[in-house]
């Protein structure tokens, strides 16, 4: 699917942005004032009053029962975070920072529990996350809560998020996979799936040396990311494997070697050195564009990152928002918390869609872009945006090669020229970095941006 973008799009929040004042009417037609989209914001940004919002997942991989003991697996995850290892929680929550404490909300702003988890009082306090815990029948299972080293015990939410119960500090785990190194994976070699063990030495460090056994147990929950192996038994790419042991498609193998991968809710998330790509599981089709980064599909939608900024895509590779954000967490219902600035919000992107409209610039703030003077094509990698004409400003994102961006403005400093592609956004040339252009840049003609 090819589709062509012509800016990133950024913002400052001003005072009194969103309204036109009233002027006295002109001879001549002047256009009428942009609404906002009915229902785009559940809260503006500024309105919260908190400094950070953190997704609720916390790992990469699960542990599947094997013949006594355990064994890691790349599960693919459905729904949101708080469903992925079937922990009873609400999906409408969100982890939120309030200086330096750790609290709940939910999706439309409101307090569940309290922010008064300490983020920083120890060593070993990480505030609110998942965490592995003894229930009362002696199993491990994954839950939500806090703990620090100057406790005798840890404190767990309740499924609501709403209240707490304490449990013994032995009983807590908080970073269950703080050393994988000797633990047996799942793995396909030689076209069995099975799982391979290391070996380890007498002090159970990793001794370099492997088993493997095929796997005949019944321990998967849902279809899994599983490493094909070589006779060295290094990862030369992926295949599905279904939930009842069954092989797929190798649908990852001409894509080559990444650095990481998941697999949620029907899309593989692939990650190289500064590019992540969607790939749709079942029609092994890439979805959408090569992005800066990328977050997981939920509620049918994924934050995706480009020019330094944050929009979001939809599953048929479409972006339904502008690239205005500084970050947005995964949505839920319809809804995600997005960040302005250093301000937080919560968008309604669900409702819009439903009524035929994209939540563009115009339709988040109802203020109008002004006409570019020209088109800033880059040649280079990760040229950095920077918030004024001068390396002295702070870098606020990097580029990506044959990218191009509208220019509003254009002025000299240390030895650059530096062009403003939006509101305080700078990026410079020494001439050969980047191609200026005047004329503004048609949406049919810009770019295209290689997935690798």
């Amino acid at each position: 699917m090819k589709k062509w973008i012509i800016s990133a799009l950024v913002i400052s929040m001003l005072a009194g942005c969103g309204q036109k004042k009233n002027e006295e009417p002109e001879e001549t037609a002047s256009p009428e004032p942009v609404e906002e989209v009915q229902g785009a914001w559940v809260k503006k940004p500024g309105e919260l009053n908190i400094d950070a919002v953190k997704d609720m997942d916390a790992f990469d991989q699960v542990e599947i029962a094997y013949e006594g003991g355990t064994v890691l697996g790349d599960e693919e995850r459905i729904g949101m975070p708080q469903e992925w290892y079937e922990t009873g929680y609400e999906n409408n929550a969100v982890v939120i920072e309030k200086d330096g404490k750790h609290g709940v909300y939910d999706y439309n702003g409101n307090q569940l529990f309290v922010p008064t988890v300490n983020v920083h009082s120890t060593p070993f306090a990480k505030g609110i996350t998942m965490a592995k815990v003894k229930n009362a029948e002696g199993n491990w299972v994954y839950a939500y809560g806090y703990c620090n080293s100057t406790i005798s015990s840890a404190v767990v939410f309740t499924p609501d998020f709403t209240a707490v119960t304490d449990v013994p500090f032995a009983d807590y785990q908080f970073a269950p996979y703080s050393d994988t190194s000797a633990m047996p994976y799942f793995a396909i070699v030689d076209g069995t799936f099975g799982v391979l063990t290391p070996g380890k030495n007498e002090d159970g460090s990793a001794s370099g040396s492997y088993s493997f056994a095929p796997y005949s147990g019944t321990g998967l929950t849902r279809n899994m990311i599983v490493p094909v192996l070589d006779p060295m038994y290094k990862t030369v790419s992926r295949v599905v494997v279904f939930q009842n042991g069954s092989i797929g498609p190798n649908v990852l193998e001409d894509l080559g070697t990444y650095q990481t991968a998941s697999y949620a809710n029907g899309y593989y998330r692939l990650k190289y050195s500064d590019t992540t790509i969607f790939i749709h599981a079942e029609s092994a089709t890439q979805i959408g564009w090569a992005y800066h980064d990328a977050k997981n599909f939920s509620s049918g939608y994924a934050p995706v990152k480009r020019y330094g900024y944050w929009a979001l895509l939809n599953e048929n590779g479409d972006e339904v928002t502008d690239y205005v954000f500084n970050d947005i967490m995964g949505v839920y219902n319809g809804k995600a918390y997005v960040r302005v600035g250093k301000q937080w919000g919560i968008i309604n992107v669900g409702q819009a869609v439903e009524r035929g409209r994209n939540l563009t610039w115009t339709a988040l703030f109802g203020t109008e872009k002004s006409e570019p003077l020209g088109t800033l094509t880059v040649h280079v990698a990760d040229l950095n945006f920077r918030t004024g004409p001068d390396p002295s400003y702070e870098a606020v994102g990097n580029s990506v090669p044959n990218s191009a961006y509208p220019v509003y403005e254009t002025t000299e400093a240390s030895g650059y020229t530096w062009y403003r592609i939006d509101e305080n956004v700078w990026l410079p040339s020494e001439g050969t970095w980047a191609t200026f252009e005047k004329g503004v840049l048609n949406a049919d003609e810009g770019p295209d941006i290689p997935a690798r």
